[in-house]
């Protein structure tokens, strides 16, 4: 059993949040995949930024709002938001004093298959 605690990873502070990477995880292994764990505090936003890799949040806890692009939605814990590469977004909680939390896991699409050349 491999065991990593807050206290010890703490976090830093990235695109105007609280970021604690999760994966990978150096020494244990490397999934082709990324996350962190990311913290909103009251009445704070991220920075509009975008990715090259699509992106999912997955909330669990407080509430807030999604913007993608020009697109506006409420989030509270348990939705799901999907974000494909390229899009503008920020994450803004709306709340007077409960943080707001939610795992991003990202990863790059797999280039498209070249057709094989005709000849």
């Amino acid at each position: 059993m491999y065991v990593r605690t807050a206290a010890e990873d703490g976090h830093v502070r990235k695109n105007g949040i609280d970021v604690r990477q999760l994966y990978p995880w150096d020494g244990v292994v490397v999934p082709p995949w990324n996350s962190t764990l990311c913290t909103v505090h009251p009445h704070e936003s991220s920075t509009e930024h975008q990715h090259a890799t699509d992106e999912t949040f997955i909330f669990t806890g407080g509430s807030g709002t999604v913007r993608i692009g020009e697109e506006l939605r409420d989030v509270t814990a348990g939705d799901v938001i999907y974000i494909p590469h390229g899009n503008d977004h920020v994450v803004t909680n709306t709340s007077d004093d409960a943080l707001l939390t939610f795992v991003s896991i990202y990863w790059l699409q797999p280039a498209p298959a070249e057709e094989p050349a005709r000849g």
